[in-house]
């Protein structure tokens, strides 16, 4: 599973403009094979005799994510030719084309992906002449096709019209390359060659339709600047469109629009003249990207392709709320909406809860993670039994928050916490610690366990002489905010006033399960909001101040480093780069809580769940959001 990706947080998009063909390759090194930013837009064209490329790289899921890409920026048409069927057997389709020249050389930039969503999208090898391009669109519309994609550009060859005697004398001619893909109902129209005085009027005239440029092409026609634009109907977010701009007015439109949010989706660089006369030229599109525009349709798809009735999210920039919003049906049977102040069971995203309840009380001296035994002679629950494995006593506080006390894991179908559900917390310690053995012995192993984070709660009580859920209330999650988190109760009819109804999938009953004893490694109920509460005053993150001291959270967020642990550190995944993760999954229920080190913070809950699925849906979408959403629509303090 791909959460929180490790890497790099980087801004949103990456534009960059005037490369050589040296440059080019290096930005291409760094953005897409080391940063794994995505390319989505590559135009060449000449400057003063020699080629020069602009291109566009958005983060992972900065547009609908593909398995994978096949890109050139300075292919020769009869390379591109050949390879075309190869390509397309290989799984790849079209979804950038751009033709240019330089000197006398046609030179092609594309960019191919393997996504089953692309398998109808074709593109036209042999490329037209531009007299073909009214026919070649009424052909597409009779497919109940679009078109995706347009480049016009000319070509150095022997005249197409000339009759004899002899060879044909070399021109230049105007041709155009499309993409085109099946139709989705979004209303459609190409522009025909126009100058710009002309091509701003049937700008006007498709602005008036509804419709909004996708994609502008600038080409030599007749030794003159000609445009063709695809324009298409907007679902979503707002459009700016610019057309022969010179370097110095394109650098000022960037400037104006950045400063603004706006992000940039295409350059649209061409020629105009050719050989050591021709000077750049940029057509660029600019996209405004607000979250309000932008997360409903992203949550709808998630929702849809998960089999998702509700869905509850936050977002925090800078310890700030910036977005919350409640998606669907908290309730089937009486339609009830979900709202921010739904209340939802959070699963393992509890543990992260208990890792900090576990560092205060560190912070305060009244446990020595490293030092205090668990088990046996002199161990905090001694109380409790005799192991059965005498293994047991060497373990330690830190290894049952870093998953490594030796057994006990949550495997199927051998996790404790769904077995004799009559047993409180404490008595079901005291079954497993004198029946069942360890695996390995503790601090040598990973082994995710529930369990070991329920024996964590019963620590905090034995520590504190108060119930788990009172000492989090007071000491954790008030001071950071939070009144009404609490423990979930196991039936609907436990269910408190605002909280969800929970669906299974495959058979699941989401109220069948021991919720309320799973209180310490799964246990709580929440708002995506107060998750942000509570993770915003332990991110280590200037603002709010935190909780812990920064000693406590850096011991909390280093990973064990154990075989198979991955980025487990102590009640967090971590990453790399900085970010903190826990997501959460029970019968009915997923979660997914995070921290970046680029300074956002989200938590996002449903009430249904699927393992090992909804969970990775709810990271990717999480992610989407993050990469596409430019302006978010609050600033308040959490």
């Amino acid at each position: 599973m791909r959460v929180t990706r490790g890497g790099f947080n980087m801004s949103p998009a990456v534009v960059k403009t005037d490369l050589t063909d040296g440059q080019y390759q290096d930005a291409f090194q760094d953005l897409t094979r080391v940063k794994g930013m995505r390319l989505v837009e590559i135009c060449g064209y000449e400057v003063n005799g020699q080629a020069r490329y602009s291109a566009i790289w958005e983060p992972p899921h900065g547009l609908d994510p593909v398995q994978d890409y096949i890109t050139k920026h300075a292919m020769s048409p009869t390379d591109y030719d050949l390879l075309n069927d190869q390509w397309w057997i290989q799984g790849y389709r079209p979804v950038r084309v751009n033709c240019y020249s330089v000197g006398d050389k046609t030179l092609i930039a594309f960019i191919w992906a393997s996504d089953p969503g692309l398998n109808d999208q074709q593109t036209n090898i042999g490329r037209p002449n531009i007299l073909n391009l009214a026919q070649h669109l009424r052909e597409v519309r009779a497919q109940g096709a679009r078109i995706v994609d347009i480049d016009c550009y000319t070509s150095w060859e022997p005249n197409p019209d000339y009759l004899g005697p002899g060879p044909a004398p070399l021109v230049w001619v105007t041709r155009f390359a499309s993409i085109w893909a099946p139709a989705d109902g979004r209303d459609w129209d190409v522009s025909l060659p126009a100058n710009s005085d002309v091509y701003q009027a049937e700008f006007n005239r498709q602005i008036d339709l509804g419709r909004f440029p996708a994609r502008v092409s600038g080409f030599n026609l007749g030794g003159k600047q000609h445009f063709v634009a695809l324009f298409e109907e907007l679902r979503g977010n707002a459009r700016q469109a610019r057309h022969g701009r010179s370097s110095v007015n394109y650098d000022s439109d960037r400037l104006q629009f950045e400063s603004t949010n706006w992000r940039q989706i295409a350059v649209g660089g061409y020629s105009v003249g050719h050989g050591t006369g021709a000077v750049q030229r940029f057509n660029p599109i600019w996209e405004y990207r607000d979250a309000n525009t932008v997360i409903p349709g992203l949550a709808a798809t998630f929702m849809r392709d998960f089999e998702v009735p509700g869905l509850s999210l936050a977002v925090a920039k800078g310890g700030r709320l910036v977005y919350a919003a409640g998606f669907g049906l908290a309730d089937k049977t009486t339609g009830t909406q979900v709202t921010p102040s739904s209340l939802f069971r959070i699963a393992s995203v509890s543990k992260p809860i208990t890792a900090v309840a576990l560092m205060r009380l560190a912070a305060e001296g009244r446990i020595h993670p490293d030092e205090d035994r668990v088990f046996g002679p002199g161990g905090r629950l001694s109380a409790l039994g005799t192991p059965v494995d005498s293994r047991a006593a060497q373990i330690g506080v830190r290894h049952l928050m870093e998953h490594s006390c030796g057994g006990w894991s949550n495997a199927a179908p051998n996790d404790p916490m769904y077995s004799k559900p009559e047993l409180s917390a404490r008595d079901l310690i005291t079954d497993v610690l004198t029946h069942r053995s360890l695996d390995h012995a503790p601090g040598t192993a990973y082994a995710y366990s529930n369990f070991g984070y329920c024996v964590l709660g019963r620590i905090i009580e034995e520590v504190t002489t108060q119930t788990y859920e009172d000492y989090v209330r007071q000491n954790v999650l008030l001071p950071c905010g939070v009144q009404d988190m609490f423990i979930a109760g196991n039936t609907a009819m436990e269910r408190r006033p605002g909280e969800v109804t929970y669906y299974g999938l495959d058979g699941d009953d989401p109220y069948g399960i021991p919720v309320h004893r799973m209180d310490a490694h799964g246990g709580w109920l929440a708002t995506p909001t107060d998750l942000l509460r509570f993770v915003v005053r332990v991110d280590g993150l200037p603002t709010p101040p935190d909780l812990l001291p920064a000693e406590q959270i850096t011991y909390m967020t280093t990973a064990s480093g154990l075989p198979g642990s991955g980025d487990y550190a102590k009640g967090w995944h971590v990453t790399s780069d900085g970010n903190w993760w826990h997501d959460g999954i029970l019968e009915g229920t997923a979660s997914i809580l995070v921290r970046t080190t680029d300074g956002y913070c989200w938590a996002a809950v449903t009430n249904t769940g699927r393992k090992n699925s909804t969970t990775s849906g709810l990271d990717d979408l999480m992610w989407k959001i993050h990469d596409r959403v430019d302006v978010w629509p609050t600033n308040e303090p959490l």
